[in-house]
């Protein structure tokens, strides 16, 4: 068996050298100083479609589209003069290569240099990215084809549960009894709640999130006017974080207060009393954020408690803070205050 040689002593040949760079699949291209090239690897043969024998002698220029000659020129002559010994090139702009039959091209690029006897030599190494540009241009445009579908798809199911509101009040009307059509108004903004996170995401940038804080005094104003309370009457504050909700905690955090701030507005301030509502959406603790609805009104009576009322509304904050992994608190003193704390597995992202 023939020994294996002493690495120390190969002796790596001009021809060795030039198999190894035609081995690279980059364009590997030399020039000196005057930006003339004199090594034209294989790879730059396939990329740019010149023989090594065209190319030799031959200004860098031939490769470059017109437009970006003189900037070239000018990054190699700067590189020259810098401390650094390599860098890419193109960082603040695309850079372009130019075929044999005037095609451009998209390229990325690094440049190297060594001092040869007094000389200075420059080595680029240029990889063609046509095929990696026209995937990202496909992978784009079908991200804007399903962001037009998320959208028209929100703005339909907007549009058609505004329509069921529109059904309910327009069936409230035609109903003499004060109680059922009370219901039909409840049940009326319940709609109205989902319809305005389909809204909120329709506008937003994200198609996924909405901003809590335009959600919240959206809904907010819309039940003031639903009740037709004035607002110099009982006041609104609201005490909201900047933060994001996805869908699947803005609709049920959507319901749940659109219960609270009815009850709010139907109990807490009989025969035009004045008094004033807060809304507080904040992060608390251990917990990624709360939710809390007080009011200075009368309160709630004594005998009634969120667990044993038959309030459809009261049972629905009941079912949705199940739902959401909210530890649900009352306070009834001084007016009355609910309070949900949410657990870590909702998804509130805070800007």
């Amino acid at each position: 068996m023939k020994p294996m040689p002493d690495p120390a002593n190969v002796i790596l040949r001009p021809a060795h050298t030039q198999a190894i760079i035609d081995l690279a699949e980059d364009a590997i291209i030399s020039i000196g100083r005057d930006q003339r090239m004199i090594l034209f690897n294989r790879g730059a043969e396939r990329i740019f479609g010149y023989r090594v024998e065209e190319v030799l002698g031959q200004p860098l220029d031939l490769l470059l589209p017109q437009r970006v000659i003189n900037v070239h020129r000018m990054e190699i002559q700067n590189f020259e003069k810098a401390s650094e010994e390599a860098r890419r090139m193109g960082e603040r702009r695309e850079i372009f290569g130019r075929r044999k039959d005037g095609c451009e091209f998209p390229a990325e690029a690094s440049i190297s240099k060594a001092e040869v006897e007094g000389e200075w030599l420059f080595t680029v190494i240029l990889r063609d990215i046509s095929q990696r540009k026209l995937a990202e241009e496909r992978i784009q445009a079908s991200l804007r084809e399903k962001e037009a579908l998320l959208k028209e798809v929100h703005h339909r199911v907007k549009n058609n549960l505004q329509v069921v509101s529109s059904l309910l009040g327009l069936q409230s009307r035609l109903i003499p009894d004060p109680t059922t059509r009370k219901t039909f108004q409840e049940s009326q903004n319940r709609v109205h709640s989902m319809a305005l996170v389909h809204e909120r995401l329709y506008e937003s940038e994200s198609l996924s999130e909405i901003d809590s804080q335009e959600y919240v005094s959206e809904l907010t104003a819309h039940l003031f006017r639903s009740y037709g309370v004035s607002a110099s009457r009982v006041r609104l504050k609201l005490h909201v974080d900047q933060a994001r909700m996805n869908m699947d905690v803005a609709v049920p955090c959507g319901l749940v207060l659109n219960e609270l701030v009815s009850n709010c507005l139907k109990y807490a301030f009989p025969d035009g009393r004045e008094g004033e509502v807060r809304i507080d959406l904040h992060k608390d603790g251990d917990y990624p954020a709360y939710l809390s609805v007080s009011d200075n009104g009368v309160g709630i009576p004594a005998d009634v408690t969120l667990w044993s009322t038959k309030s459809l509304g009261l049972r629905l904050v009941r079912i949705l803070a199940d739902q959401m992994g909210a530890i649900v608190k009352v306070n009834s003193g001084t007016g009355t205050e609910v309070k949900l704390n949410f657990s870590k597995k909702v998804q509130t992202k805070t800007s």
